[in-house]
């Protein structure tokens, strides 16, 4: 039996590694990565939030964002910016780099829970993406 030289080890554990790595996508499925999800805003981003909440109550606020065969519903972050301003960014997960997607336009709901401390009218955004850019959408609610 002929022995091998370092670089021809090297070379075969090189393939080697190379065909395992490959065969564990395969076997595990996709890789997702979650960013801030699209806004699907014609006519208009239907976003269901109430004309009028109580000072320091919880209240409900969705939309939906949407994508196509290679994307998957995510989460939805609130940040309260003072008592009467908020944030919220719906995040869905895109596959990476993808061999093959399905033309099908999908939409993925998003909820947020949120309340505003301080009475007036408070502003609400929802961030989301838009092409290769970002676009904010803003209700405002009026806080008893």
């Amino acid at each position: 039996m002929r022995q091998l030289c370092p670089r021809q080890f090297l070379a075969i554990a090189v393939c080697i590694a190379g065909l395992g790595l490959a065969a564990c996508t395969g076997l595990f499925g996709p890789t997702y990565a979650l960013r801030l999800g699209y806004l699907e805003t014609y006519p208009s981003l239907s976003v269901t939030v109430p004309d009028t909440v109580a000072v320091s109550t919880d209240f409900d606020v969705s939309f939906h964002t949407s994508g196509g065969g290679c994307t998957e519903v995510g989460t939805t972050k609130v940040a309260m910016m003072d008592g009467r301003t908020a944030e919220i960014r719906p995040y869905d997960y895109f596959e990476v780099n993808p061999q093959a997607c399905t033309t099908i336009l999908q939409f993925f709901p998003h909820y947020a829970r949120l309340q505003f401390g301080q009475a007036g009218t408070a502003t609400l955004r929802v961030i989301g993406a838009s092409g290769d850019s970002t676009i904010t959408v803003t209700r405002t609610v009026v806080v008893r």
